[in-house]
């Protein structure tokens, strides 16, 4: 049994939580609501869930004021492997990332570095803080044609000896 079911949140800390909140707002689209503790805004997502049956999933972003200020040095030079050289980093998940893109460009905000993968579109940016945020778009799941797993499966149980002798002699084929 999975005792972990999903993410709950996530938190970020900034010693200027309603100028940050502002700014994700501003370029990215997130309208966040004001939190009830710490100083802190979130936005909230909702999500379904595969494991539990007729279930909604919540996951909170919020954007708590920190207790202390932190270090927002940006690097000079940003490393090439976006992943590993900082101590976190928020994925925000998006839809039609092109046009996203193109309104981050207009307000002047730098992109880091754009690439395309098997699954999905990626960009990586700086917020308000200084803090390396990916913004990604997956590319939609390659349809299962569930015709074809039903003839897979069918191939895999031969209906007679003569079947199972045509199926032994594709496999043989297949080998060579």
């Amino acid at each position: 049994m999975a005792f972990i079911n999903g993410i709950g949140g996530a938190f970020l800390f900034s010693h200027r939580p309603k100028q940050l909140a502002d700014w994700y707002n501003t370029y990215l689209g997130l309208q966040f609501e004001a939190g009830d503790v710490y100083n802190s805004v979130y936005r909230t997502f909702l999500s379904g869930s595969d494991e539990i049956k007729n279930c909604e999933m919540i996951t909170r972003f919020f954007i708590i004021k920190a207790q202390r200020r932190f270090s927002t040095q940006i690097p000079v030079d940003e490393p090439d492997l976006m992943y590993g050289d900082q101590p976190f980093m928020i994925s925000f998940r998006a839809e039609d990332l092109s046009q996203l893109v193109a309104k981050i460009n207009d307000l002047g905000v730098r992109i880091i570095k754009e690439q395309e993968e098997d699954h999905g579109h990626f960009v990586w940016l700086r917020d308000l803080d200084g803090n390396r945020v990916e913004l990604y778009e997956p590319y939609p799941e390659k349809e299962n044609n569930e015709e074809e797993e039903k003839e897979e499966e069918q191939d895999k149980k031969p209906k007679s000896k003569s079947d199972a002798k045509s199926k032994a002699s594709k496999k043989k084929a297949k080998k060579s």
